[in-house]
């Protein structure tokens, strides 16, 4: 098993670090499992005690002894409550804490009511987007997990072909990809960041699924088997002539790499083949605005000017309730991390940051077309990641 490098999480808490300085707070308190590994190494259920200095303290709840094996750090106690928790600080040096920052976006309200009533002296800050923002700078280690997650989609796309025949259900072709996926040491999970949205392996939808209405925060329709599951492949047979939509997420190490491309048995109608086409075209635009300093959000103007007299405007990222207002979103330990290419967000494009970029065209109760394909920035401009033929792959019948 490989572990975090000890370098990593060295630079990753200095990071941090300088951030609580600047905001002086005592401490950083962390829970959430992606966060936890970011920093610590490790996703052992417990609260990261980081203070301004120094090396952190790691309460551990479960496991002790699988953290001391995983975590990059070495102050690593058992985890005594909630109310005994400040006192066990004060034992390791971090007592009288005032300002306490907190992962404000996902600690449950009964975790912050309990911190609440434990150090009723302190005033607890908001750390989510000190954190998204250090995560959303890559590091060249983490760049080559999201990398290796890429070459798995790569081997795994080039046989999706042999797997599609008339009448196939999307669950049947779904269960393929996924299997091909785990096969090639894909993680078995994706973390998402947002409340209540997860997601397995990804999404297959064929034909009208693409277009079905969905919460998840994608511009991509599914059916899914449940109401109480709504996600993945469906009991709907694929046809010939209509639009598969593969959206995939490869998993390595703990980072993700996103990607789509459209099959077809036999041959698109012109339609669908036409609007590809356009989509290829925007991407390409896209493509060359993917420098440092550019700011993420006028990518995302762009896209909306060049699509608002086209005939695609009412599918474009989605239709109806479902259409969603972003372009692009970050890749790493989550699906959904910063930046988001979205109106709103001015932040300039930077070296070391992954991204997966995502126009597609969704048509009506018919399907849709697009392209999904994750991004490294560089000093100069952009490596792509998830290298694989973008033009829509026919089948023959």
């Amino acid at each position: 098993m490989d572990l975090l490098p000890k370098s990593e999480a060295v630079a990753r808490l200095a990071s941090l670090q300088r951030w609580m300085r600047d905001q002086s707070l005592d401490a950083v308190f962390i829970f959430q499992d992606a966060d936890l590994y970011y920093f610590a190494g490790t996703v052992q259920a417990g609260m990261l005690c980081v203070p301004p200095q120094g090396e952190p303290l790691y309460l551990v709840q479960k496991s002790i002894s699988r953290a001391r094996m995983e975590s990059a750090w070495q102050r690593l106690v058992p985890f005594p409550g909630f109310k005994k928790a400040p006192v066990w600080l004060q034992d390791e040096g971090l007592g009288n804490l005032r300002r306490i920052g907190i992962e404000t976006d996902v600690l449950p309200a009964s975790y912050y009511l309990r911190l609440r009533e434990s150090f009723p002296q302190a005033d607890f800050i908001e750390a989510s987007e000190a954190i998204r923002r250090i995560r959303m700078i890559k590091s060249a280690h983490e760049i080559e997990q999201v990398r290796q997650a890429a070459v798995m989609l790569r081997t795994t796309f080039e046989q999706i072909p042999s797997w599609i025949r008339p009448g196939v259900t999307e669950l049947e072709l779904t269960a393929r990809i996924e299997g091909h996926l785990r096969s090639q040491g894909h993680q078995g999970i994706t973390r998402m960041r947002a409340f209540n949205h997860r997601i397995a392996y990804g999404t297959l939808s064929s034909g009208a699924s693409a277009a079905y209405p969905t919460s998840f925060p994608g511009p991509v329709g599914f059916v899914g088997l449940y109401a109480a599951v709504p996600s993945g492949g469906s009991e709907r047979r694929l046809a010939a002539g209509e639009p598969i939509m593969a959206d995939f997420v490869g998993g390595y190490g703990g980072y993700i790499a996103d990607k789509t491309r459209i099959f077809v048995l036999g041959e698109p109608g012109r339609e669908m083949a036409d609007a590809h086409r356009f989509v290829l075209d925007l991407n390409r635009e896209i493509e060359s605005m993917l420098k440092p300093g550019v700011l993420c959000s006028s990518i995302y103007q762009h896209a909306l000017e060049r699509v608002k007299d086209s005939p695609y405007a009412p599918g474009f990222m989605g239709t109806a309730d479902s259409q969603v207002r972003f372009v692009g979103h970050g890749v790493g330990l989550e699906l959904d991390e910063l930046p988001l290419l979205a109106g709103g967000f001015d932040v300039p494009l930077a070296a070391g940051m992954t991204i997966a970029i995502e126009p597609k065209i969704i048509f009506a109760e018919r399907g849709g077309v697009g392209i999904e394909n994750t991004y490294r920035v560089t000093e100069s401009g952009f490596e792509k990641l998830t290298v694989f033929p973008e033009e829509i792959i026919a089948v023959p019948i």
